[in-house]
């Protein structure tokens, strides 16, 4: 969790531009989904300025925050002044980061190159970052459920956000085939703690479609991370970020 500036706090909590910009003419991605950490950023390009933008962040509190941090800032510049942005001048702008949470604007910067270097036809590529040990595997207890024929796993130990970013990505893409042949589907949203946001389209949106898909899911990811969760629809323009703090 964000233990910072108000500043930094008030941009987590109430992101700025966040979420999916289907008009984008520039996308930029830096981080890594297997590592828990990555940012999209999407920039609709009017008359050489930037018009609108828009991020998705998958990571930790401080990712949430660059990413909106950034949008605010690069809105309005011509392409110059946007690729001109420096790491510095997004982590000034969520009110200064701790060493160790640098990487956040690090990769928020990177995201906004990928995008500016791809709409003029150029080639950015990222810095490296450095490498991040696998954490040990978590022990886990198996407890046998009331209703139902799998068991439920309970951690004595927590996961690593990074391995429970990659299990709630594999249960939500697991039960989108049978959604998708139903005419729905559901995508991820955002992960904020024990909240797991999500969207819902096609035939899932119904109220008692969704009461069903809802449960169903709820239940997958609980078992799977072995601890509560609760799944929460987005309406309209769904913040899209994953806030690795519980």
């Amino acid at each position: 969790m964000l233990d910072e500036t108000g500043k930094a706090l008030d941009l987590f909590f109430n992101p700025r531009n966040a979420g999916p910009l289907e008009a984008a003419d520039a996308v930029g991605t830096a981080g890594s989904l297997e590592a828990g950490d990555a940012i999209r950023l999407m920039l609709r390009i009017e008359a050489g300025r930037v018009a609108e933008a828009r991020f998705l962040a998958f990571g930790g509190a401080h990712a949430i925050a660059c990413g909106s941090a950034l949008t605010v800032l690069v809105t309005g510049l011509d392409l110059a002044a946007a690729r001109a942005v420096t790491p510095e001048e997004i982590e000034a702008a969520v009110g200064g980061l701790p060493a160790p949470r640098r990487p956040a604007a690090a990769r928020a910067w990177s995201a906004l190159q990928i995008a500016l270097a791809a709409y003029e036809g150029r080639t950015f590529v990222a810095p490296e970052p450095a490498p991040v040990p696998a954490p040990a595997a978590a022990p886990v207890r198996l407890l046998a459920p009331k209703h139902d024929s799998q068991p439920r796993i309970v951690r004595d130990v927590p996961l690593a956000p990074a391995e429970e970013a990659r299990l709630i990505a594999e249960v939500i893409e697991s039960v989108r085939p049978r959604l998708r042949a139903d005419g729905g589907d559901v995508t991820l949203v955002a992960v904020e703690g024990s909240k797991v946001r999500v969207h819902l389209t096609g035939a899932c949106s119904g109220c008692q479609l969704a009461a069903l898909t809802l449960g169903g899911l709820q239940k997958r990811l609980a078992d799977a991370l072995g601890r509560p969760i609760r799944v929460i629809p987005e309406e309209k323009r769904p913040l899209v970020s994953i806030a690795g703090a519980r």
